[in-house]
């Protein structure tokens, strides 16, 4: 660039080289199981002419924990006198992020740490402008589901109304709602109907709660129920559900498939 090489003549080109700015994290899609992120930063140019970005590292970290890193300039070409958008993409898989960092429960974002280059090759030489920044990151974390008692709350002539306890640990800061329960339930590997719940319950945050899924069916399909309860036995039983989960990042479509072996009890 005959620009960088006029301004050394003079003793200084400092105030020709691009700087770099962190703007802005977006997400673009999340659930309980992925992220997709771009990290955008605004590349100020004060050169009259463009000038092409020729090489960009970075180097992503949750918690301290680096878990992507790479160079990727991604063809970018500077406007002249001007700033450019840059956005760099970043996917994460949750479940591999929570097995590498700790420490998280109680947290609904984690901290980020992303470094890396902008790198100009000019007529001077290479010119690298360090970035370095941090914030939070957005945390989901799927709610623990565990089968507790099997409860009888009404036993008529044709009729059976139980109430089945379902522990709900929640990992995040915030309180969780679950609401739109649809549900198909077992018992001893027989499916013996399912039914709906609007308004599940709450969580409060970095607790586990006791919710209870209400449930009726006909007398002849909970026999094995019955005779369990009446031997003290314990019951296998099968839950199979779908609900929505109201979480500080929005509401997360939820699925359960959860089996234990459970007490039965009047």
């Amino acid at each position: 660039m005959i620009l960088f090489l006029l301004a050394a003549c003079n003793g200084d080109f400092s105030s020709f080289i691009p700087t770099v700015a962190f703007d802005r994290l977006e997400v673009d899609a999340l659930d309980f199981d992925r992220i997709d992120t771009h990290f955008v930063f605004q590349v100020d140019n004060p050169n009259p002419v463009g000038a092409p970005l020729d090489r960009f590292s970075y180097a992503f970290a949750l918690q301290g924990v680096e878990l992507l890193s790479g160079d990727d300039p991604d063809g970018l070409e500077l406007v002249a006198d001007g700033q450019s958008e840059m956005a760099l993409p970043v996917s994460l898989d949750f479940v591999g992020v929570y097995e590498a960092i700790t420490a998280t429960r109680g947290l609904d974002y984690v901290d980020f740490g992303l470094d890396g280059s902008f790198g100009f090759d000019t007529d001077l030489g290479p010119i690298n402008v360090i970035y370095d920044e941090d914030g939070s990151f957005p945390a989901p974390r799927i709610p623990k589901f565990k089968l507790g008692k099997l409860r009888f709350t009404d036993i008529t002539a044709s009729d059976v109304n139980f109430g089945l306890d379902v522990g709900v640990n929640n990992d995040h800061g915030s309180t969780i709602d679950l609401r739109d329960l649809d549900f198909r339930l077992g018992f001893a590997g027989v499916e013996v109907g399912g039914g709906q719940v609007e308004e599940f319950g709450s969580v409060n945050g970095a607790t586990e709660e006791t919710l209870t899924i209400p449930f009726g069916i006909d007398y002849v399909d909970a026999i094995d129920a019955i005779t369990a309860a009446a031997t003290g036995e314990k019951l296998r039983v099968d839950l199979d559900a779908t609900l929505n989960v109201d979480t500080p990042f929005g509401t997360l479509p939820l699925h359960v498939d959860e089996t234990g072996d459970v007490d039965v009890v009047q």
